[in-house]
């Protein structure tokens, strides 16, 4: 009785339990959400973010989801969750709508780069972070421009409509600038060498003429990495920058910048030699790559690219993880440091993905060409870097970085390749003073990333007193996809030849080129051309030679005439500073023929050869020699206006044309251009004492000599014509070189000491120098 009693009293029990529970649920279910606050965006958009829905239990830590989702939107300043017995009730507050972004204050850079810089649009969220963001990013762009004390602060006013008006209001300060750059610890090199080196620049007469002359933290840093490339390339593989440091002045405007720098000793290399365990590695091959040599000065960037060509010529012999470590050994008595290559197989470890991050303007695709590694290749950590490198050589970013991080299985990685960009587009204007030409001024525009492509355009017109010039060319660095830079131009060109021969000429055309590198110091050129050729105004007093170019003269003052040629160039470069050679040779020999069409017939030759050679730190001993001839084919002359016109630019001390064939009978003794020339030029180049040698200007002394000879058939029938033999014209003088950003300008004084009765001098000239 006592157990039925029991079991009556645990039934009753569970009866009770699961009324009670039931109620429970029914009272946790949730019967409606209703959505409160939202002014633009719709209830439903505002449910499709939460975790809860109607009809199921309420659950606290979804309720939390859900707001952190509706925050995650960025579509609301506040967001709340509540519950009224069974129902939910979601309240929100939505961020404000942009109307208007402006920016004021700004007088020193230009509105169109600020807003580049904002990400803040017309018809997005206005957040009081998004602001302060971009405010930031406003601050970044005016320190890279040496305004460190620029403040930038978000004003924000708030309309009856609930959208915002944002205005960046800009304090602009003072350019924080260079005072000096001072090196410690440098043997080896000048304090003007090593500023060469460096891309920040002391402060001076010609900051405007200057990319870097103000204080830029982050200039400094690269800065300090450029430097220990230089010593690593010219034999100091224990170079160390140990520190930068940036010391303000009193007055707050400007820093004096110290490099401290523990140079080592400077080591050439030893034999090199390659070992290896790798079964299929062809060590002979392996040799005739290494661009190491016994003697040579020791470089980093010579075993990087022994490892390079090596990796590379190991994955086409079908070891595509094969690694190669450059290995030194040093004989520190000696001085010298032996490679051994050592070739062994790496972990098998493929690329899963490449992502590609930061470029807002550069495309993908310019990005991957230059890297050279794609998903499914192996890791080569040597490859990866290297890829990096090129990247960076492309000139489009202020820094480029690489991060790994594991695949999807454990042989496989995923490379980001994180890119800043910076400014690509130069525009630039200059005016001066030419013996030859009077007043000279010149305006051009680049492009060097057109439209993110890698793509390069540039526009350039110049004129003087006597010339009117127009340029425009297009280069495509990777034509089709491989490593030929192909591209065109369009000129016009209209000379006042007045003074020197008694005529003008025009000339509008254009051409279609091609480059391929075959080395790294060798590279092969193709070209063609079609131009319209015109000479015009030939005058009374002209020579007989000028009048009879002109069929029908004196009826007729002017003769066109088509030219379509296709030529070739070889240049073997070896210079260690494109623009301020102390070291290394330039030659380039080219060939046009001109009758592929056309009115003319002719084969044109010509050649250069230069060498630089470091006597001390700061005298470079520099040789130019350089010869040209054009011949005429199929039974046809030269032309007047095809022929070669000499005078300053090849011999200083003589006047433009000043040299060469002439009638010595007409009223201007006017030059009649010849077939042929040659010159050379044997040169010092020095820093002059007491100048800032940041500002690029250096003294000269020289000597010249050449001739230019060679009369076309008509010229040779003239009484009054001379100079058909090579006749030897030299000077010597003194100059000033100056690095200008436009070119290497040159003001030289030369005396002629051999020369002909008919020559025409000149011994002052001013102008770009070639040389």
């Amino acid at each position: 009785m006592r157990v039925c009693w029991r079991v009556l009293v645990l039934t009753l029990a569970i009866l009770l339990f699961g009324l009670h529970s039931s109620r429970l649920e029914a009272a946790d279910t949730i019967t409606a959400i209703e959505i409160t606050g939202n002014r633009t965006v719709g209830a439903d958009a505002v449910r499709s973010h939460l975790k809860l829905a109607q009809g199921s239990p309420y659950d606290a830590a979804k309720a939390d989801q859900s707001i952190k989702a509706l925050f995650a939107t960025g579509l609301f300043a506040k967001v709340s969750i509540e519950r009224r017995g069974a129902s939910l009730v979601v309240k929100v507050s939505e961020n404000p709508i942009v109307a208007r972004v402006y920016v004021e204050g700004n007088a020193a850079v230009d509105k169109v780069k600020l807003e580049e810089q904002i990400q803040l649009k017309p018809r997005a969220r206005y957040t009081a972070a998004k602001g302060h963001a971009d405010a930031l990013r406003l601050r970044e762009h005016y320190r890279r421009l040496g305004r460190l004390a620029t403040e930038v602060e978000p004003s924000v006013i708030y309309k009856s409509d609930g959208q915002v008006e944002v205005t960046y209001v800009v304090k602009e300060g003072g350019v924080t600038k260079v005072d000096s750059i001072a090196f410690v610890g440098n043997r080896a090199f000048t304090a003007s060498q090593l500023r060469d080196v460096i891309s920040t620049s002391q402060s001076g007469w010609f900051d405007v003429l200057k990319s870097a002359a103000f204080y830029d933290p982050e200039r400094i840093n690269q800065d300090k990495d450029l430097l220990r490339r230089h010593y690593l390339k010219q034999g100091f593989p224990d170079a160390r920058v140990v520190a930068a440091e940036a010391v303000q002045n009193p007055e707050g405007t400007g820093y004096v910048i110290t490099f401290t720098v523990e140079e080592g000793e400077r080591f050439t290399f030893a034999p090199a030699s390659i070992e290896t365990s790798l079964r299929g590695a062809d060590t002979e091959k392996l040799q005739d790559l290494v661009a190491v040599k016994p003697g040579g000065t020791y470089s980093q960037e010579a075993i990087e690219k022994s490892v390079e060509k090596m990796t590379l010529a190991l994955s086409d012999q079908g070891l595509a993880f094969a690694q190669v470590k450059a290995q030194p050994k040093r004989d520190v008595a000696g001085h010298t440091i032996a490679i051994a290559f050592h070739v062994a197989e790496g972990p098998r470890v493929y690329v899963e993905r490449i992502d590609i991050v930061g470029n807002k303007k550069t495309k993908d695709f310019v990005i991957r060409r230059e890297f050279r590694v794609v998903e499914g290749d192996a890791v080569n950590a040597f490859l990866i870097e290297r890829g990096r490198k090129r990247v960076q050589a492309l000139g489009f970013f202020k820094s480029v970085a690489l991060k790994r991080r594991v695949g999807s299985a454990p042989d496989k990685v995923v490379i980001a390749i994180e890119v800043v960009e910076q400014e690509t587009l130069d525009v630039g204007f200059g005016v001066g003073y030419s013996m030859t030409e009077g007043v000279v001024g010149d305006v051009s525009i680049a492009e060097r990333n057109l439209f993110g492509n890698g793509q390069s355009v540039r526009l350039k017109l110049s004129g003087s007193m006597t010339r009117l010039q127009a340029e425009a060319g297009f280069t495509e660095p990777r034509f089709l996809g491989t490593n030929v830079a192909a591209g065109f131009d369009l000129f016009y060109k209209d000379v006042d030849y007045t003074t020197q021969a008694s005529y003008k000429s025009q000339r509008i055309g254009g051409d279609v080129r091609a480059r391929y590198p075959i080395s790294d110091e060798w590279s092969v050129g193709t070209n063609y051309t079609f131009a319209r050729n015109k000479i015009y105004d030939v005058g009374a007093n002209a020579s007989a030679a000028i009048k009879e170019a002109v069929p029908g003269w004196p009826n007729e003052t002017s003769n066109t005439y088509y030219t379509s040629s296709v030529g070739y160039s070889l240049t073997y470069d070896t210079r260690d500073n494109k623009k301020r050679p102390s070291s290394g040779v330039y030659y380039t020999i080219g060939q046009d023929l001109a009758g592929l069409g056309g009115d003319v017939r002719y084969i044109r030759s010509v050649a250069e050869g230069r060498a630089y050679y470091a006597v001390t730190d700061d005298i470079t001993a520099a040789g130019r020699a350089t010869g040209g001839m054009i011949t005429g084919w199929g039974g046809q002359d030269v032309r007047l206006l095809d022929l070669f016109y000499k005078g300053t630019e090849t011999v200083r001390g003589f006047a433009n044309a000043g040299i060469g064939p002439r009638d010595t009978l007409s009223a201007n003794q006017d030059a009649l251009g010849g077939k042929m020339f040659y010159s050379t030029t044997a040169e010092l180049l020095f820093q002059i004492p007491g100048v800032p040698q940041d500002i690029g200007l250096r003294g000269a002394v020289f000597a010249d000599a050449g001739s230019l000879w060679g009369l076309n058939n008509t010229a040779a029938k003239q009484p009054g014509a001379v100079g058909n033999t090579p006749a030897l014209r030299a000077s010597m003088g003194v100059g000033l070189a100056w690095d200008s950003p436009i070119g290497a300008l040159r003001a030289d004084y030369a005396i002629p000491v051999a020369k002909q009765p008919y020559d025409k001098t000149q011994p002052f000239s001013f102008g770009l120098m070639p040389f």
